[in-house]
């Protein structure tokens, strides 16, 4: 979150927010006037979370917790009932890789920020596709590597939804130590990026 422009009174939505540690410090950024949304579909993350509503509410010296958190799949958000334009940044940490179709996170993302929104979120990208027999990889699905999106699709897909102008804002390699799993996926180089998306 070092880079992300927030502020108080902002309206956040966290996708695939675990246990809740990223929407705990951007509860703070956008102070108590603010809010933060934590969509996860696990719900032992969930109860992690929102064992410690109260305490983080005590601790920054809120009358009210301004997160909350919900149960659902961040490749079906329609099925939320969140009113459209409704967030100034939308946020993700490495779980778009985890979906099957990304195109729809991306448009539900359009579709729930303001004009002017941001969103803004690190993944997993490959310098080109990976194959279609490993994508059930269940070892390479956890290691977030099968489903990591190529930089074409991903210009495609973020396009598509409508954010005309993705920008960079930093990436460096993934380097893969396990050599099984480097063999399997050899000649595919991965990259961790960060990317600011606006409406």
């Amino acid at each position: 979150t070092a880079l992300l422009d927030l502020h108080p009174g902002e309206t956040v939505l966290d996708l695939g927010s675990g246990s809740g540690q990223d929407a705990y410090v951007l509860a703070q950024l956008v102070g108590e006037s603010g809010s933060v949304l934590g969509v996860d579909a696990t719900p032992e993350q969930l109860a992690v979370a929102r064992e410690h509503l109260d305490w983080h509410r005590d601790r920054f010296g809120y009358a009210s917790s301004n997160v909350a958190f919900v149960q659902g799949d961040i490749e079906r958000l329609d099925q939320l009932a969140l009113p459209a334009g409704s967030f100034d940044v939308i946020v993700s940490n490495c779980v778009i890789n985890l979906v099957a179709d990304k195109g729809a996170v991306f448009r539900a993302a359009f579709d729930l920020l303001k004009p002017g929104g941001e969103l803004y979120f690190s993944d997993v990208y490959a310098d080109r596709r990976v194959p279609g027999h490993l994508l059930a990889d269940p070892v390479l699905h956890g290691e977030c590597l099968a489903g990591a999106l190529y930089w074409g699709d991903f210009l495609r897909h973020a396009k598509a939804a409508g954010f005309a102008d993705p920008r960079l804002v930093m990436d460096r390699p993934l380097g893969i130590g396990d050599e099984r799993i480097a063999g399997q996926l050899a000649g595919i180089s991965f990259f961790s990026a960060t990317y600011r998306l606006f409406k």
